[in-house]
């Protein structure tokens, strides 16, 4: 490593790294706007100036930009030279020439990098009194504002947009001496990662707009680590709430990254940043609600639905209560359906208390089947799971039918910078280093091969070297083709045709001559053979190369992963339960308590509607009015993901813990609690529920899990637990400058009320307490003196862009070895094409606004949600007598759906593209993969004179 001089200090320093770098990881304030830790530099804007000095003798030196200067072994810099300062100072008010005077109503104020940076360089008075420039702003869409008169032109917007995320929609617009950051014309960014422009943005010219329909300073919101939970990557995020004026109960106003190495770095898809708005929905439900006497229960949101009423926490509770009572006198049975999207405190609590045999996941056979074929192939030990960075090292990348722009959009942003790595190691034979971003993106040359086999290509198809668009047994038929090539078993196959027989050898070598290659699958094809196939392809590699094979997966929802590693078998999916309330219908009264979980959305609806009709009642556990919810006859409001405290396992087996940012309002709490408070209420104390007797915090659950299970005892080593103190105090979640305590309810009255006590973490409700835990995973407020901005982040880095200071959040699981041989394929449900002229088979595709059910409820979302649709081939679209753009009916075995006819070259003939939840078609998605019939939606006649 280097050693270099910094105002009279030595330091040893990483050689790979600029001299800005360098500084800022050993902890000196270089102020700086166009670098960033993630994009590298291109020297536009001049303020990072040091002075490089010749040789110890030499006085004056010379003045450079830290961020293009590469360290050198024995090198002698100073930031504070005199020379240096006046540079930097001069840069910020050449710039602030234009700038408005516009701090106290910029939402950016108070995290503003351009405001800590002019006070850095000691800028403090505008000598200007000249006009400045203006220009119009324009409409961007639902989640951005555009206020580009606070452009200071660092060209960081278009450099992440455009470079490192793939958009083309916005661009560095000139004329004369002047530019226009924006797009050609007016309209939504369209790319998926647009929501980072508000972090990314030195200044307010790109803000929240979903924050500014209630906007407070970042000083006055309450903040606590936590994971979104809008797909199973597993994205570390800070949301941010207060209280209003109006009410006691603090609402959630915003979401922002929370870096992560592993995962998401510096960076969030749209749909985990904006996607929080479900929390604030009017179809939340806050209260318990009866409907004792009617089989069904209106909206929640509507106070003038006579269907239902509400009742107090305690009567629902003593029901509950009775019903549990019951059961243990064998007097009722009480099954559980559990859900992919509840924590897995939430799902241990359901299972302790109606017992392992009546537990079900909530999902249907061939979803449960498919997590429990990934939590296997997971446990290979030829196979490992990459995380975020090992990525992005990948030089050849084969993405088998999983469109994880849609279902994981992190991890395509991953393999974005993955198809760059050709151009990297161009450089790196050129000596260029690779922080050099301009120089290093004008090397000419292919990008590194992405290879894509799958029904739909959404954004990333500039990137692919290859893609192959078939139905999802043809691409399994593929990838069996490349194992058998690479292990020579066969180099014939007549099942596939001779342009995919090229593809297999061409393919094949581009995965023997890799260095570091990556394969990617998952479960939203919804067939098994493809991910099995996945599997075996990676480890014949593996036995090729003599080492492990990174195979990612994506498992579909927050915790899907981890929920099923609370079934041992192939067992505990919805039909079974159909089944046993068949078998048993009419022995007891049956209790069906449902966590978290729309049934619709899982099983077809025949089959739901014929479960609710063979139990004696439904009791609910959710967050948001859903169609299940209007078939329960009780119903308990629970914590969204914000409001509770928690362990999501995601794609990678990584478990993480959530804390709670606030208390839900009114009686919204975790779902666990329920259920201990209705097992405190029982008259007898039977010793197989003494368990939930003694669970007072969410750390109890953790512990007892891990207990249970051993995949899982790594629980016990997640934190901190509740107990735990700084110096005596609590982690405050409130920043020492939270203001308006007692006036924010002056007309009410000006004395302040206690803060809540939480129960569950080392966390005060509260500004007194550790504002800087830097050495734990608790850190969630991002801020340093002199550092507002989320720039701040290096402060709390062990160095630039490297592991948080308090280490990795998380644990992976801890899963036994297991071979793939070892599955038996026998039981896996996999729909098959059948000669039907009449009829196509459903092949799912997402979207990453509306395939996912929570964020569906926020309301910026309803702008972006495509209407009901289909996709079809062109020429089969020929075949009907209808045309592009025009009403059809989708018949199905279990209903009619209403939708538009859209046309999609890579759906292949004989198949329709399903959009997989969307709103109006997600009751269609469980029963994909089945075939449906298409009908023209025919307009009665309109007869002359009407």
């Amino acid at each position: 490593m280097p050693t270099i001089t910094i105002d009279g200090e030595k330091y040893l320093v990483d050689g790979d790294q600029n001299l800005l770098s360098s500084c800022l990881t050993l902890g000196f304030n270089v102020p700086y706007f166009c670098w960033h830790p993630e994009m590298g530099s291109v020297g536009a804007c001049r303020q990072c100036a040091m002075i490089e000095y010749k040789d110890s003798e030499d006085e004056s030196g010379r003045l450079i930009m830290s961020c293009m200067t590469q360290v050198r072994d024995g090198g002698i810099y100073s930031v504070k030279a005199e020379a240096a300062q006046e540079f930097r100072g001069s840069i910020i008010e050449d710039l602030m020439t234009n700038h408005p005077h516009d701090c106290p109503v910029c939402e950016e104020g108070g995290e503003c990098h351009l405001q800590d940076m002019t006070e850095m360089s000691g800028h403090t008075m505008r000598r200007y009194r000249g006009t400045k420039r203006t220009h119009r702003n324009q409409y961007l869409g639902p989640f951005i504002n555009h206020e580009m008169n606070r452009c200071i032109t660092c060209y960081r917007c278009i450099r992440f947009y455009n470079d490192y995320a793939g958009g083309n929609d916005l661009q560095a617009l000139g004329r004369n001496h002047q530019v226009y950051f924006g797009r050609e014309q007016e309209g939504r960014l369209q790319n998926g990662f647009s929501g980072n422009l508000v972090e990314v943005c030195p200044t307010g010219v790109f803000t929240d707009k979903t924050f500014s329909a209630h906007f407070v300073r970042k000083w006055d919101l309450q903040t606590a680590p936590s994971i979104c939970e809008h797909c199973a990557v597993g994205c570390n995020t800070a949301p941010g709430a207060r209280e209003s004026s109006n009410s006691y109960e603090p609402m959630l106003r915003r979401i922002t990254n929370l870096y992560h190495h592993d995962i998401n770095g510096y960076f969030l898809c749209d749909r985990g940043r904006f996607g929080y708005e479900y929390v604030n929905s009017a179809a939340r439900i806050t209260h318990v609600l009866s409907a004792q006497d009617e089989d069904l229960i209106g909206s929640t949101a509507d106070s003038k639905d006579q269907l239902h009423r509400r009742v107090s926490p305690r009567d629902g509770v003593l029901h509950l209560s009775v019903q549990i009572t019951a059961a243990q006198r064998q007097l009722r049975r009480i099954i559980g359906i559990g859900s992919p999207r509840a924590s897995l405190e939430n799902n241990y609590a359901l299972r302790q208390l109606v017992g392992g045999d009546n537990f079900f996941s909530g999902l249907n056979r061939l979803d449960h089947q498919l997590l429990q074929l990934v939590n296997h192939i997971q446990s290979d030990k030829r196979i490992t799971s990459p995380n975020t960075p090992e990525i992005e090292a990948a030089d050849v990348v084969l993405i088998i039918g999983e469109d994880i722009y849609n279902t994981a959009p992190r991890i395509a942003l991953a393999v974005r910078q993955a198809a760059r790595n050709r151009q990297k190691k161009q450089a790196q034979d050129l000596k260029i280093p690779l922080w050099q971003d301009a120089s290093v993106r004008q090397l000419e040359g292919d990008p590194s091969p992405i290879i894509f086999l799958g029904t739909e290509l959404t954004e990333l198809a500039d990137i692919t070297a290859t893609t192959l668009f078939e139905s999802p047994d043809k691409i399994a038929l593929f990838t069996q083709a490349l194992t058998q090539q690479i292990t020579g078993s066969s180099n014939h196959f007549p099942d596939i045709s001779l342009e995919l027989q090229k593809n297999v050898k061409h393919t094949t070598q581009l995965l023997l001559n890799a260095t570091n290659p990556l394969i990617i699958s998952g479960i939203s094809s919804r067939n098994s053979s493809i991910l099995m196939a996945a599997a075996e392809l990676a480890g014949v590699l593996s036995d090729h190369r003599k080492m492990p094979t990174k195979l990612y997966l994506n498992c579909g929802e927050v915790n899907s992963l981890g929920m099923i590693q609370l079934f041992n078998k192939k067992e505990g999916y919805l039909e079974q339960l159909l089944e046993s309330l068949t078998d048993s219908s009419g022995d007891i009264p049956t209790s069906l308590i449902v966590l978290e979980n729309d049934l619709y959305r899982r099983l077809d609806t025949p089959s739901v509607e014929k479960i609710f009709t063979l139990v004696d009642e439904v009791i609910l556990i959710d967050t948001l009015q859903t169609p299940t919810a209007k078939r329960a006859n009780w119903i308990f409001p629970a914590s969204t993901t914000a409001e509770s405290q928690g362990t999501y396992v995601n794609n990678n087996g990584l478990a993480q813990r959530f804390y709670a940012v606030y208390e839900g309002k009114d009686y919204i709490q975790e779902s666990w609690r329920w259920l201990v408070d209705a097992v405190e209420f029982c008259t007898e104390k039977p010793d197989n529920l003494s368990p939930l007797y003694s669970w007072k915090h969410s750390t109890d659950l953790s512990d007892a899990i891990a207990k249970e299970f051993k995949t899982l005892r790594i629980l016990t080593e997640l934190g901190p637990n509740e107990d735990y103190r700084i110096d005596g105090l609590k982690v405050a979640r409130q920043s020492a400058r939270y203001s308006g305590r007692t006036a924010i309810h002056a007309q009410q009255h000006v004395s302040e009320t206690p803060p809540v006590i939480d129960p569950d973490a080392p966390m005060s409700f509260s500004m007194e307490g550790i504002h800087n835990p830097n050495k734990t995973p608790l850190q969630a407020n991002i801020w340093s003196p002199g550092w507002n901005s989320n720039q701040s982040i290096f402060k709390f880095q062990q160095q630039v862009g490297g592991e948080r200071k308090g280490g990795p959040s998380g644990k992976y699981i801890e899963r036994s070895q297991q071979s793939l041989h070892e599955w038996n394929t026998s039981d896996d449900q996999s729909i098959k094409p059948t000669e039907n002229d009449n009829k196509l088979q459903m092949l799912p595709i997402y979207r990453l606004f509306g395939s996912e059910e929570l964020s569906n409820q926020s309301m910026s979302f309803s702008e972006v949600i495509d209407a009901p649709f289909v996709l079809i081939h062109p020429d089969v679209i020929t075949q009907y007598t209808t045309q592009e753009g025009e009403l059809v009916d989708i018949e199905t075995n279990c209903g009619v759906y209403r939708a538009e006819l859209k046309s999609c070259i890579s759906i292949p003939n004989g198949c329709i593209g399903i959009p997989f939840g969307l709103p109006g078609l997600e009751t269609l998605a469980p029963q994909i993969p089945g075939y449906a019939a298409l009908r023209p939606v025919v307009t009665p006649a309109i007869s002359e004179g009407q």
